[in-house]
């Protein structure tokens, strides 16, 4: 099958259950399956996608160092250059030093271009990623070969806990879009890497365990 990964960096279940209520309906009328013991390796990004998008952990906390890479056998290298998929890998940040984007580097077919391009115009950024998702399923279901598209969205990378909200509007318009012949052939996962792990929230017990709760 094809496969799309649309990664929220951070938010836990029980804040995606109150922020994004269109987007968990809808994903309930599909017929999603929720992983409910899918935990944490660690406090950030930087463990819990090594060992998610590669299934090993990572020494250190935070990037990929240039003594690590040649550990990590990441999936969407495989799926290219073993499996003959197209492949795309994008975040919607523009934070230079994003760890996961600046260190890993995916050598991916497509989105590489998009790194730091989205810290200008009037549209927000989920939407300007999501449209380019959207051009890179339609392209390659047009040429009937095999994609993979890897979408992060760090939207609610911030400690009032809201933003999170801007997000339920165009996942849910972009997820009713897909058409039926692509959700027929498509693995599709919606996850996030782990609960706020910074600000007032987190030093209280219930924020410590919704660290520990990605959805």
């Amino acid at each position: 099958p094809n496969l799309l990964l649309l990664m929220i960096d951070p938010i836990s279940q029980p804040l995606f259950k109150q922020t994004l209520p269109k987007t968990l309906g809808l994903l309930q009328d599909m017929g999603f399956v929720s992983f409910e013991k899918y935990t944490v390796v660690g406090d950030n990004s930087g463990p819990n996608q090594a060992a998610l998008y590669s299934g090993l952990g990572l020494v250190g906390r935070t990037d990929i160092s240039s003594q690590q890479k040649d550990r990590f056998q990441w999936i969407w290298d495989d799926l290219r250059q073993k499996k003959g998929y197209e492949t795309f890998k994008a975040e919607d940040g523009c934070i230079r030093n994003s760890n996961m984007v600046a260190s890993i580097q995916p050598n991916t077919t497509h989105g590489s271009v998009l790194h730091e391009m989205n810290c200008f115009g009037h549209e927000p950024a989920a939407e300007h990623l999501m449209r380019h998702v959207s051009q890179f399923i339609t392209e390659y279901s047009k040429r009937g070969g095999k994609w993979a598209a890897f979408a992060s969205f760090v939207d609610s990378h911030e400690d009032t806990m809201s933003l999170a909200l801007s997000l339920d509007e165009p996942f849910h318009n972009f997820l009713s879009g897909l058409s039926e012949p692509i959700l027929n052939n498509t693995m599709i996962l919606l996850v996030s890497d782990h609960g706020l792990h910074y600000g007032p929230f987190l030093q209280s017990k219930q924020g410590a365990r919704e660290r520990a709760r990605p959805v």
